[in-house]
């Protein structure tokens, strides 16, 4: 099976700009899926989880946003600037102010994971599938 990719965005890694990764992918899988379809909406809450970890913890200017899609699952790669050797840890504690972002994560996706890249950036990856009438062919232009 083909894998598409649906595009990168590129965005300086400051918290106000995870708003502009959110809306980045919202018009990349609305023409494909629609807005309001779960997989989509899903995709959104999660990207917005990696993005913010990224910005938070990724160090580095930029953070990087690629989507793919391949049959009915979605691949939404996040890779930031390595944060000097922190990974991502789980942790979860319905009490605590933060640390939420894995266990939604580990709810809404079908798998997620990460890799420190050769260069000591970090992906963070996650998929979600979808149902619709047939498996994804290119996406729309």
């Amino acid at each position: 099976m083909t894998r598409w990719h649906l595009g990168t965005c590129v965005i300086p890694a400051a918290p106000q700009n995870v708003a502009r990764g959110r809306q980045w992918l919202e018009g990349k899988l609305a023409p494909l899926l629609g807005a309001r379809h779960s997989a989509c909406e899903d995709s959104v809450l999660l990207l917005s989880e990696a993005l913010t970890n990224a910005v938070v913890h990724g160090g580095g200017g930029a953070v990087v946003i690629d989507a793919y899609v391949e049959g009915t699952v979605l691949r939404i790669e996040v890779i930031d600037g390595g944060g000097g050797g922190t990974l991502p840890h789980y942790v979860d504690d319905p009490c605590g102010e933060g640390g939420r972002g894995l266990p939604i994560m580990k709810m809404l996706a079908r798998g997620w994971g990460y890799e420190v890249l050769y260069d000591g950036r970090l992906r963070v990856w996650f998929e979600v599938s979808f149902v619709r009438g047939t498996a994804a062919g290119p996406p729309p232009r």
